[in-house]
């Protein structure tokens, strides 16, 4: 499966959306975005890899013209980017042995992916899918800044 791994050099475009439209949804554009964890134990010593990644196969959009309606899915990815960087924070607070990851491990997880699609509903929920421009820009500030601030966790 197709997969685009979020970086600052590349941006998403309408090319990158594959999927087969949903004519009966009432948005005009999906980004399917996930958080990829990948964990292993050996010698006792847990090693992990958090990426924030694109799928185009499941993406779409009815409008492949709009800069503004791209701009808003992009922020949806950045936003993944977001909970990639947090996840990773947390994650390398936890030690690195194995013994201290196996009971935090998975409500850690959870409680991430739980968090992430939260805040995912509220970014459209707060700027009406992308129709408050001066909200999705206050998101977009935000989601710049915290960027920023786990610019080390990238």
């Amino acid at each position: 499966m197709e997969k685009i791994t979020w970086s600052t050099s590349r941006r998403l475009t309408w090319e990158d959306f594959k999927g087969i439209p949903e004519t009966e949804n009432p948005h005009h554009a999906l980004t399917a975005a996930n958080l990829s964890v990948d964990g292993k134990c050996r010698n006792n010593a847990f090693t992990y890899e958090v990426r924030c990644v694109f799928l185009p196969q499941q993406s779409w959009s009815k409008n492949k013209i709009s800069e503004k309606l791209l701009r808003h899915e992009q922020l949806h990815f950045d936003l993944t980017e977001v909970h990639a960087r947090q996840l990773r924070k947390t994650l390398a607070g936890m030690g690195t042995t194995c013994n201290a990851f196996k009971a935090e491990l998975t409500p850690t997880i959870s409680a991430a992916f739980k968090a992430w699609k939260a805040e995912q509903r509220l970014f459209d929920a707060s700027c009406s899918h992308g129709l408050n421009k001066a909200e999705e820009q206050v998101w977009a500030e935000n989601i710049a800044l915290r960027l920023q601030e786990l610019a080390a966790y990238e």
